[in-house]
């Protein structure tokens, strides 16, 4: 047997943007968010330089969520209010906009009337910007009501929208302008669409937070400029509380595979503490989707069949709100207690002491000594003794040194009363707050009890705090992703029907991370290319390997893949999105050609890339490509190349044709090559410029280049397509309709068609 005390599910994983709009002088970090208003160059929060008066604002293609809200019956109210009366309303109005929206990490885009516009994601992608937003957007309907009851002019609502998607957006010029796209219009019709008092979102955000919030049934809403209606979708309650801990409902769980060796080594790590009965410190470090949760879960389905009394404990630290510091101890003190969230203080108080007092022998139950502890443990239920709330990390009564020998107590009369050991579980570790980082090491080198204290963290974690992993006392597991027949077990698993073919394409799609494979799966059902019978997954009628191979990734991915690029240091995020331009691989000196730096600049950062997973070096002495760097993951590549702005990516590739171009061996070599990011840059360009039809010449030059070579080679479809690209490029290239030959268009035309029917005799 055994007794849970588990803290609820996924809670938010990111940290919160600070900045807002600022006025006149206010600077915000393109990196973090945070505002400055002094004259120091670098962000004091994360060291990046600032944006300067005469630097322009830099573009960027975001995922972000959009928030907007209105008040209804404002028009009526101010027609029979006095001025002043309206004036204070709307001050105070605001101020509760504004505390609410960057409370929950959004930065206030600007105010319109009564009206507010908020986004998530402008300057720091995070995975749980969309359900940021919602819980922001279900917290103004309610603290607006409360505001406008307390008010004397009578009662206040407001309507709110939110939408996720892609956005243009202008880093360094926060403030009104920030954020541009269809999205923010869409936000706007969704938000006057809404009934007073409710939120209605878009299938975007419904899909990335259907686990953690409550949605009502899809709505029908007719938008001005689009032909078809919109799906909307009103938000009714949050479900799951922030940073509670369970996995989410809609979660797909498979058979682990890959990992038998890590889950023997966690196993090993409770067996030592049962032996010594000492505590041990296991931590679990990989980035996310890789499988660490999934690990430690199969943990404590071994430990459940274990015959003895396990005392599990399972919380989350959390990146914003209140109690944040030691929210994942907090957690696990009022679960083993049956804490009740809103009961009153003297409940919780009572509940604790009822607690102590069971664990405790008839010897050593003196009321002193309860009291003693009591004092102690109350802030980590957010009171005090008396009831009085208190701050999350602790009462400024008692020294740290006196907190932690309570709360290490806590745990050794645990283990003692209840006769058994100890299990606690820290997910979200990298959000720690150092307080709680510290106790950790506390418990562990001073507690005398059987303690296994499992810390789930990404590796930026062990690198901010080298000495957790340093002790004698300590195990650390670092996973990386699966190999490709763990994969395809994984994929097989859930869908057995699937044919070989298709469960090897799809495990290339993901790379490893179990996490996208579950996603993509999880999108493909959704999008109805694969169908979920009672057999499991199989492809629906009419879906070929074609379809699946180009099918969209997942708006989730997308949002944690670009989470994680965001959470690099500017200069490696910055050296990412360039590599991306030249292509899925890539040379040192071409990366120094595209960034305009010279190669040993680079070193730090790409090898940063590189202890971050993102990039990998070839050292394989009989590949081709020795010495080059891939990326660890195509998607990976692909949302650092779509991050940046078309006229940046179009700059870019003209910049990797210079480098080709000036190669001695690699214009014949690479006239393919040379002639896509030519097409790629034209693409890219929303209007001709004056270099367009000098970039198109050089384009028609090397498509006309790699077709005839292809045709030689007798690749009749290569050099077919070649032909047809050039075809395409040509009136931008020869707006005369002939070139310096006297060639037509017609002429590439029968060029393609001679390929064809040489092919065919053939």
């Amino acid at each position: 047997m055994w007794s849970h005390a588990d803290s609820g599910s996924a809670g938010p994983t990111a940290s919160p943007d600070r900045g807002a709009s600022p006025a006149s002088g206010v600077r915000i970090c393109a990196s973090c968010s945070t505002r400055s208003t002094d004259a120091a160059n670098f962000c004091s929060q994360c060291g990046a330089a600032l944006p300067t008066d005469t630097e322009p604002p830099r573009a960027e293609r975001r995922y972000t969520s959009i928030l907007f809200a209105d008040l209804v019956g404002f028009t009526e109210l101010a027609e029979r209010t006095d001025a002043e009366d309206v004036r204070e309303l709307l001050s105070g109005y605001f101020a509760l906009c504004r505390s609410t929206i960057e409370s929950l990490g959004g930065v206030v885009e600007k105010f319109i009337g009564d009206a507010v516009m908020a986004v998530w994601g402008a300057t720091r992608t995070r995975e749980d910007d969309a359900e940021r937003a919602v819980r922001a957007a279900l917290e103004l309907t309610r603290v607006v009501g409360d505001y406008g009851r307390a008010s004397a002019l009578g009662a206040l609502a407001v309507r709110v929208g939110v939408v996720t998607d892609e956005v243009a957006v202008m880093l360094g010029a926060a403030g009104e302008g920030m954020v541009t796209g269809a999205a923010v219009n869409l936000a706007a019709r969704l938000q006057a669409a809404a009934a007073p008092a409710t939120v209605l979102t878009d299938a975007h955000t419904r899909t990335l937070t259907v686990d953690r919030i409550d949605f009502g049934r899809e709505t029908r809403v007719d938008i001005k400029g689009i032909a078809d209606e919109v799906s909307a979708y009103p938000a009714l309650r949050v479900i799951s509380e922030t940073g509670s801990g369970a996995a989410p409902a809609a979660e797909i769980l498979t058979t682990l595979v890959g990992r038998d060796a890590e889950r023997d080594v966690l196993i090993a790590s409770f067996d030592r503490v049962v032996a010594t009965g000492r505590p041990h410190l296991a931590v679990v470090s990989a980035d996310a989707g890789v499988g660490k949760s999934r690990l430690v879960l199969e943990l404590r389905d071994h430990l459940d069949h274990v015959p003895m009394a396990i005392m599990w404990h399972s919380a989350r630290c959390l990146s914003y709100g209140e109690g944040v510091a030691y929210s994942a101890l907090s957690s696990a003190v009022r679960s083993r207690i049956g804490a009740v969230e809103g009961e009153g203080e003297a409940v919780a108080l009572g509940r604790l002491r009822t607690k102590l007092v069971s664990w405790t022998s008839a010897g050593t139950a003196e009321p002193a000594r309860l009291d003693w502890m009591c004092e102690r443990l109350a802030p980590l239920l957010g009171v005090d003794s008396a009831g009085v709330p208190l701050l999350s990390s602790g009462s400024a009564e008692y020294g740290r040194d006196e907190f932690f020998t309570a709360w290490s107590l806590w745990f050794e009369r645990m283990s003692a009363g209840e006769n058994a050991p100890v299990v606690w579980v820290i997910e979200d570790a990298h959000w720690a707050d150092d307080g709680l980082l510290d106790f950790v090491q506390h418990l562990q080198r001073a507690n005398p009890s059987p303690v296994l204290i499992v810390i789930v963290t990404r590796p930026e974690l062990l690198t901010r705090r080298p000495d957790l992993g340093a002790s004698e006392s300590t195990t650390v597991l670092e996973l990386g992703p699966l190999d490709d027949e763990s994969i395809v077990a994984l994929i097989a698993g859930l869908a057995p029907e699937l044919p070989r073919d298709i469960l090897r394409l799809l495990s290339a799609r993901v790379g490893g991370v179990p996490l996208y494979a579950r996603e993509l799966l999880r999108s493909l059902v959704d999008d109805g290319l694969l169908l979920d019978t009672a057999c499991g997954l199989r492809l629906a009628s009419g879906v070929s390997a074609d379809t699946l191979a180009v099918a969209e990734p997942p708006a989730s991915l997308r949002v944690l893949i670009a989470s994680r690029l965001d959470s690099l240091e500017p200069g490696a995020r910055l050296v990412a999105q360039l590599a991306s331009v030249l292509g899925f691989s890539f040379s040192m000196p071409a990366l120094a050609a595209v960034s305009r730096r010279a190669a040993g600049e680079l070193a730090g950062d790409v090898s940063t890339l590189e202890t971050r997973g993102i990039l990998i070096s070839i050292t394989d002495p009989l590949s081709s490509e020795r010495g080059q760097y891939v990326f660890s993951h195509p998607l990976i590549r692909q949302v650092a190349y779509e991050m940046q702005s078309r006229r940046s990516r179009s700059e870019r590739h003209l910049a990797t044709v210079e480098f080709l171009e000036s190669s001695s061996d690699e214009g014949s070599r690479s006239a393919a090559v040379i002639a896509q990011h030519l097409v790629d840059a034209l693409q890219l360009q929303t209007a001709p410029a004056a270099s367009t039809e000098s970039a198109a010449r050089r384009a028609v030059h090397w498509l006309l280049a790699a077709a005839d070579s292809a045709r030689r080679l007798g690749a009749a479809s290569a050099a077919r397509r070649l032909y047809e690209q050039a075809i395409d490029v040509w009136p931008l290239a020869n707006p005369a309709g002939r070139d310096a030959d006297g060639r037509t268009v017609r002429d590439l035309e029968e060029l393609a068609r001679e390929v064809v029917s040489t092919s065919v005799t053939g």
